[in-house]
């Protein structure tokens, strides 16, 4: 499922005005490319994420099919939307990081 941002400040690219970025949902060749745009530490049983805005720009410019020159020229509050969207793909928030480890389950057939 794609989603669209609408920006706050639109990008001019050449003749062309950049409004919104439609983010296209990432796929397997996305990550074996890319990796994730994420790190998951965990220590004393809490999980930390790191966030990669590197990996996150060249994301957005893939799914966003625009050059990473855009990208970069995002206000911050536009590539903190996009940095979100990215991670909603991932099942993850910037704000929520995941639940800790816990002792696998057994399930009965």
């Amino acid at each position: 499922m794609a989603v669209t941002i609408k920006l706050s400040r639109p990008i001019t690219e050449g003749e062309d005005t950049i409004t919104e970025l439609e983010l296209r949902e990432p796929g397997v060749a996305d990550v074996g490319d890319l990796g994730y745009p994420f790190l998951i530490h965990t220590t004393d049983g809490d999980g930390k994420i790191e966030l990669r805005p590197k990996i996150i720009i060249k994301y957005a410019s893939r799914l966003g099919s625009v050059p990473p020159s855009t990208i970069t020229r995002l206000s911050l509050g536009d590539f903190s939307a996009v940095q979100e969207a990215i991670m909603g793909f991932f099942g993850q928030t910037a704000a929520t990081p995941p639940p800790p480890a816990s002792a696998p389950t057994q399930t009965t057939l």
